[in-house]
């Protein structure tokens, strides 16, 4: 008797594609609490600290969809197999870092790695369930991501307080199985209308243009004025040219005439908003709780945890809410939360009692939960059926490119305040203005743009998916996210 018989392979299927979902969403937690420990074991300044971040993230959004293109036309099993290996190697370099270049150059090669695993994973869940069995797969598959994000706090905590390498390590063994079931399971499949072409010159435009308007917010108050401004003109030109040769190829990276839409461009800009403060937010608190309020890693991991765990008590329910709301309302309500918690954040000092930062971690987390889920739906439920492939992968490159943009633009004025001679705590504070201003655009544009469905709720898949006729359609596409 095999292994694994036909009756079960798609269940290992899924466990093998979850268990490099759940190593992604882990990394966005885990990362940000070891990076005082980083910062004092190398001796890395700030910018390179943002870096560590940022390097990762970047390399993410420039790649993501094209990676989800390499899976359709080469094997989407192939393609997501040969991410985790270079997320494992890129782990490996991290792990064994002994200065902040080495640490750097690992942390591009995870996002490297990373960016095939976030665009395929659901896709071989889909292509491995009928229709019939789909809901339930996506649940559990939805559910793995919030238990993840929820709880890699505590589990960085704990890793840190041994070895802050240790939170690299671990990714070998869960990569290791996973890889193996995987191989064994997952059956190959393609989209014989991918075509055989990738927008190499589309990539190289945005590589160099992300690349150099992040470097220009980051290195500013190491460079001066006059690089700075050169990258920042030189970045936004090669965006700028981007655009242009997308509305010129076949198969382009980013289908601007999406953001035509009125409900997927709400959606889009509530995604940019919550996802880039959310970035912001774990990269600075975690600090402020260990450098200010001198915690250990640990018990920062657990006073942070209310950013991340509404996520798991809201995602099982967000279908009915959905439901019964409307996403529109729904996720209008959570930027209100949002606004209202980094706003209390901008308040904190250093001798705070932790009862206010309690606040304004429990408000975003709130506001992250009532938001993610009912942003996928209200994007995908406003396309026709032959964008949602292209939808969906832009709208993760969305978010990823908000988690880089506002990382930069938060520790831009972080920087400008410390120089400026507030203390580490006041900068924190005064950094986080940024993301209540993305919170409050992004707040004001879901309630302008959102729709919802006119049946919103019959269709509704479990935690959030896309209504039920256009995530039958994307079983053919194979690019839906969360």
């Amino acid at each position: 008797m095999p292994i694994i018989d036909e009756h079960n392979r798609r269940w290992w299927t899924l466990i093998g594609a979850c268990s490099g979902l759940f190593i992604l969403m882990l990394d966005s937690t885990v990362v940000a609490l070891a990076l005082s420990s980083i910062r004092a074991d190398l001796g890395a300044g700030a910018e390179a600290l943002q870096w560590v971040m940022n390097g990762y993230l970047l390399t993410i959004a420039v790649l993501v969809v094209t990676a989800g293109r390499l899976g359709d036309m080469f094997g989407r099993k192939r393609v997501f197999l040969a991410g985790m290996v270079l997320f494992a190697v890129g782990s490996i370099l991290s792990g064994a870092a002994q200065g902040p270049a080495m640490l750097i150059g690992g942390r591009v090669l995870q996002g490297v790695g990373a960016a095939p695993m976030l665009s395929l994973s659901l896709a071989i869940v889909c292509n491995a369930f009928p229709t019939s069995e789909q809901p339930r797969a996506l649940g559990i598959w939805a559910a793995v991501s919030a238990i993840a994000l929820a709880i890699g706090p505590v589990v960085g905590g704990a890793l840190i307080a041994l070895d802050w390498r240790l939170i690299f390590w671990v990714n070998l063994p869960i990569i290791a199985i996973g890889w193996a079931i995987m191989h064994a399971a997952a059956r190959e499949s393609t989209d014989p209308g991918a075509g055989t072409r990738i927008d190499l010159r589309g990539l190289l435009a945005l590589s160099v243009g992300l690349t150099a308007v992040v470097l220009a917010m980051v290195q500013a108050r190491a460079w001066g004025a006059g690089l700075t401004a050169a990258l920042a003109v030189g970045g936004i030109a090669a965006l700028a040219l981007f655009a242009r040769i997308e509305q010129r190829v076949r198969y382009p990276i980013v289908e601007f005439s999406l953001f035509r839409n009125g409900p997927y461009f709400g959606a889009s800009a509530a995604a940019f908003a919550v996802v880039g403060s959310y970035w912001a937010v774990m990269f600075f608190q975690p600090q402020y709780l260990q450098d200010a309020r001198g915690h250990s890693a640990l018990l920062s991991g657990l006073l942070i945890l209310p950013v991340t765990a509404p996520m798991v008590f809201v995602s099982p329910f967000s279908g009915r809410l959905i439901g019964r709301f409307g996403a529109r309302r729904l996720m209008t309500a959570g930027m209100v939360f949002g606004t209202a918690g980094l706003a209390v954040l901008t308040q904190v000092g250093a001798g705070s009692s932790y009862a206010i930062v309690l606040a304004g971690y429990l408000l975003f987390g709130i506001a992250i939960g009532l938001v993610y889920a009912p942003m996928s739906t209200a994007a995908m439920a406003a396309m026709p059926a032959e964008k949602v492939g292209i939808a969906s992968g832009v709208l993760a490159m969305d978010r990823i490119v908000a988690g880089s943009l506002a990382l930069a633009a938060t520790g831009t004025a972080f920087h400008a305040l410390h120089a400026g001679g507030d203390s580490f705590t006041d900068s924190i504070a005064g950094s986080t203005w940024v993301s209540v201003g993305l919170c409050v655009i992004g707040g004001a544009l879901t309630w302008a743009f959102v729709r919802d469905p006119r049946q919103p709720g019959p269709d509704l898949a479990v935690a959030g998916e896309p209504p039920t006729a256009a995530l039958q359609h994307h079983v053919h596409h194979r690019r839906f996210h969360l």
